[in-house]
Parts: C-alpha cells; structure tokens; sequence
C-alpha cells in the first residue's frame, strides 16, 4: 500500500476510522456466518432425528405387515400409514440434501472471503499507523 496520500496525522486518523469500520463490517458478517453455520447444524441434527422416528415407523409398519392371518382393513390402514412415511422420508431426505453439498461449500467461500478480507484490513490499519507515526506532530 502507498500511504503517501496520507500527508496529516488528522488524514491518517480519518483513515483509521474508515478502516475500523471496515473491520466491523466484515466482524458482523463473521458473526452472522456463524449464526449460519448453528442454525444449520441444527437443522441437520433436527431433520436425523425426524428421519430416524420415520424410519423405525416403516419398520413397525413392515413387521406389521409381515405378520400372518391379517385381515385386509388391517393390511389397507398399515399399508396407507406406511405409504405416508415413506413420503414424509423422501422430504426429510431432500431437506438434508439441501443443507449440505453447495451450499455448505458457498459458505465456506465466504468465510474465507472474509477471513481474508480482516487481514488485509487489518494489515493496512497497522501500515497507517506505522505511516503516521512519521508524520510531524
């Protein structure tokens, strides 16, 4: 960087300042990155848990199913049920697709996008100062 249009204290401190809010912005961002981030492991934990109870009702409507001597209201009302939870894990299935793979990565960009961006400004910060102090007082 090129500090040399700094050419006053009082221009290195206006730079400071916009510098600083720079940072804030990009800390923000950081924060809510993280937010992100909770909120989807969270999801992902939810939607395990909500397929795992699925799951194990098309197993107790298969064993169910399985038995013998079933009357046909029995085998309609367990077959029906089983059907609807095998839809219900289809949605499940496609909600964790969605919380992974692209997503996950874009994210990921961003936050290095990010990270980069706090170094480099706080790098420059560190060269105003460094210009500033050998400004005359």
């Amino acid at each position: 960087m090129d500090y040399a249009p700094l050419t006053t204290r009082a221009l290195c401190d206006q730079a400071t300042t916009e510098v600083d809010f720079e940072l804030e912005t990009f800390t923000v961002r950081d924060a809510s990155h993280d937010l992100s981030d909770k909120r989807a492991e969270r999801t992902q934990t939810s939607v395990a848990s909500q397929l795992a109870v699925v799951q194990a009702k098309i197993a107790v409507a298969d064993a169910i199913l399985a038995a013998p001597g079933l009357d046909e209201a029995t085998i309609e009302q367990h077959t029906d049920e089983r059907d609807a939870y095998v839809v219900q894990r289809k949605k499940l299935e496609k909600r964790a697709r969605r919380v992974t793979g692209l997503s996950e990565f874009l994210a990921d960009v961003d936050a290095e996008q990010n990270a980069a961006q706090v170094a480099l400004l706080t790098t420059i910060k560190a060269g105003i100062s460094a210009h500033r102090a050998t400004l005359p007082a």
